[in-house]
């Protein structure tokens, strides 16, 4: 039972790392230009990669972006998102 509790019980959840950079965003790339200038005004920082590996996937129709945060400020960031486009933001492979 030691070794099934150990794999499939609650963990706690780990703390934000500051070193650690996560994936905000996965939006077209047009709105990805406009979500990153708009967090760049919140003082959010924040990149954008262009996505090519989404025409392999048939993922999407159009370019695709990601738009990576550091860790710590993930929430913020993904609420600012969803507060301009009115949607949660999709994150590539969800």
């Amino acid at each position: 039972m030691g070794l099934l509790h150990w794999i499939f019980g609650k963990h706690p959840p780990r703390p934000p790392d500051p070193e650690r950079t996560c994936e905000a965003a996965w939006l077209p790339m047009w709105q990805a230009q406009l979500v990153l200038h708009e967090l760049w005004e919140r003082d959010i920082p924040s990149v954008v990669s262009e996505d090519f590996t989404s025409h392999l996937r048939f993922g999407a129709r159009e370019p695709m972006a990601r738009i990576f945060v550091m860790e710590p400020r993930l929430v913020e960031a993904e609420a600012a998102i969803e507060e301009i486009i009115g949607h949660p933001p999709a994150h590539q492979g969800m």
